[in-house]
């Protein structure tokens, strides 16, 4: 490819990466980007304090995390891009040089070689401005139209777009222009240079070539691991189980809040009767089986925090017993049957039924081993609400859910009481729908709405229906969704880089085809020279990935949400293989060149 495409191509690169990273960072008012989404409401239980967190908190801060890791991500593929665009330039002046030594010389004055760089560099970063912000434009809609339900982005504000382009195009044009500049300055040894040219490569040099193509694979390597993690953790989502026959697969499933009006709004006793009448009518109703209700987000695992103390028994820490122990937990209501219905299986105990004690809860397997580490757990107790509160009795011990996504930064500890001892304010239904075959999402949702509004329970009002592979695609999707953003950005990143690194690794392989003559010239073996470049090759491209692997599980494990992980064994080997493939074949040409070549031709060049 011609040096000024490429050039223009790696300054267009920049510029759409760099102002899809403003556009992460650069939202209105506080907030730290402009992607925005629907939280898990939180509602009141009766009889219990309110929550220290929001069920929403965690949220909300995975998606800032996420949108961190993204920007981190965005910001390395500007990187190399970047590198790219400083190897073009320098290889540009590089070619240029002895004869603008040589015209300086003559007496060339400053305004004819410095305008001619500097009309060149303006007419490129020009085109690449506007090629980078189409480019930009049309991956912002692309994000925007594929964002998962209930998550949006927001209209960013100018200033960061006209501060970047103004960044862009002064570096280049300093970067590119100066060093004709510098042949004028005054006792500059321009004949020593014009005479050098003819020499062998310098140490200094070829170390710097070296550095920089393993810079160029390690942050290339590690945009495109630390990409494919996050689109790994989006993938991994929990299936919908539809009990009795009811349809199968995510899109007849569906989700909405059953809220209470009136009289039972207020009053405890009668939410809880409300919702047990409701449960009863929504079994005998055909065509829909209540998966479960509970409070919102109870069903994936979401829900609001507060602290609990629980009893212990023969805990002890540095000797000292504790018999009473604190933490953070999430809290959910749930009717009796959630725990069967959800297909969530008990390591110890059971769940509730309708005439169950009062002061019972179900307490999830990651809170009994961490908090009640004397068995047996069944028959302790739990405390909400601070010392003059009521213990409740463990009399379950239930399977941990899943905990990717967003909010799994929350509390891994969960405590379940019955919502017909605590009812809350709002109770959510999942439900499976039997439709025909052909049926669709809406079609769904409508006979949910008919088999609602029939129920014998005036007092409650039905709203915000929708398919539950929605909520599910918003909570675990996300991570994907970025990802797959970051994804792209860094395959343009890496072609790019992988055209400045094949570039640089032959400029590297040229520029000691004298050294190679003199090594043949003296006796080496064409094979034995052969072998040295593509083993220096090799020994570039492993040391490039390896750092550019451990750079992604920095990135990743520092900035992303938990329920990412830094490590992938089949992408990690996979990316290994094809980037230290591609350094050995990128400079297979210059090795077979440095093999076959007369040594008194390849001097004279």
């Amino acid at each position: 490819m011609p040096l000024y495409r490429t050039a223009i191509g790696s300054c267009a690169a920049l510029v759409a990466l760099l102002l899809a990273a403003a556009f992460l960072y650069g939202g209105g008012g506080d907030s730290f980007h402009v992607i925005g989404t629907e939280v898990t409401p939180t509602v009141e239980l009766a009889g219990l304090p309110g929550a220290d967190r929001p069920a929403g908190r965690a949220e909300v801060a995975d998606l800032d995390r996420l949108a961190g890791t993204a920007l981190a991500l965005l910001l390395l593929s500007s990187v190399t891009v970047l590198t790219t665009v400083l190897g073009v330039i320098a290889a540009e002046n590089l070619s240029l040089q002895g004869r603008r030594v040589i015209e300086v010389m003559l007496g060339a004055p400053p305004s004819w070689l410095v305008g001619a760089a500097a009309r060149r560099w303006v007419r490129r970063v020009g085109i690449a401005v506007v090629l980078g912000a189409l480019l930009c434009g049309v991956a912002v809609v692309l994000m925007a139209l594929g964002a998962p339900p209930g998550t949006f982005l927001a209209h960013p504000s100018a200033w960061p777009f006209a501060v970047v382009v103004v960044l862009v195009a002064a570096l280049v044009l300093g970067i590119a222009v100066l060093p004709v500049m510098a042949l004028y300055r005054r006792g500059r040894a321009l004949a020593q240079e014009a005479e050098s040219q003819h020499s062998t490569d310098p140490r200094p040099r070829q170390f710097g070539r070296v550095v920089l193509v393993t810079l160029q694979l390690c942050i290339t390597v590690s945009i495109l691991a630390g990409s494919g993690l996050l689109v790994a953790a989006g993938a991994a989502q929990p299936g919908i189980d539809t009990p009795d026959g009811a349809g199968q697969g995510a899109a007849r499933s569906v989700v909405g809040l059953l809220s209470p009006v009136g009289d039972s709004a207020r009053d405890p006793l009668r939410r809880a009767a409300l919702f047990e009448s409701a449960l009863a009518a929504l079994g005998d109703a055909p065509g829909l089986a209540a998966e479960s209700l509970g409070t919102p987000g109870s069903w994936i695992g979401r829900g609001p925090e507060l602290m609990a103390l629980n009893e212990c028994g023969a805990c002890s820490i540095g000797g000292m017993p504790v018999p009473v122990q604190s933490a953070r937990v999430k809290h959910h209501a749930v009717m009796p049957g959630f725990f069967a219905e959800r297909g969530l299986s008990f390591a110890a105990g059971g769940g509730f039924t309708p005439d169950a004690a009062v002061g019972e809860v179900v307490i999830n397997e990651a809170y009994a081993r961490a908090h009640f580490r004397d068995p047996p757990v069944v028959g302790r107790g739990v405390l909400i609400g601070g010392p003059g509160a009521a213990w409740h009795e463990v009399v379950g011990v239930v399977r941990d859910s899943s905990g990717r996504g967003l909010g799994a930064s929350g509390s891994r500890y969960a405590v379940y009481y019955s919502a017909l001892q605590h009812p809350p304010a709002q109770i959510e239904l999942v439900a499976g729908v039997s439709a025909p075959p052909d049926a669709g999402v809406e079609d769904s949702l409508e006979i949910v709405r008919t088999v609602l509004a029939e129920l014998p329970v005036p007092e409650l009002v039905v709203a915000g229906f929708k398919p539950a592979s929605d909520e599910l695609e918003r909570v675990y999707g996300t991570a994907g969704w970025l990802g797959s953003g970051s994804r792209v950005a860094g395959v343009a990143a890496a072609v790019v880089a992988l055209a400045g690194m094949v570039g640089a690794l032959r400029a590297h392989v040229r520029s000691r085809q004298r050294e190679m003559g003199i090594r043949s010239a003296l006796g080496a073996d064409p094979r034995a020279l052969r072998r040295m470049v593509l083993r220096e090759a090799f020994r570039i491209g492993a040391v490039g990935v390896g750092m550019g692997l451990w750079l992604t599980m920095l990135i990743v494990g520092a900035v992303g949400p938990p329920g990412v992980g830094i490590f992938s064994a089949p992408l990690f080997l996979a990316i290994a293989a094809v980037f230290v493939l591609a350094a050995v074949l990128a400079a297979l040409p210059g090795a077979r060149v440095a093999a076959s070549s007369e040594p008194r031709s390849v001097m004279d060049g």
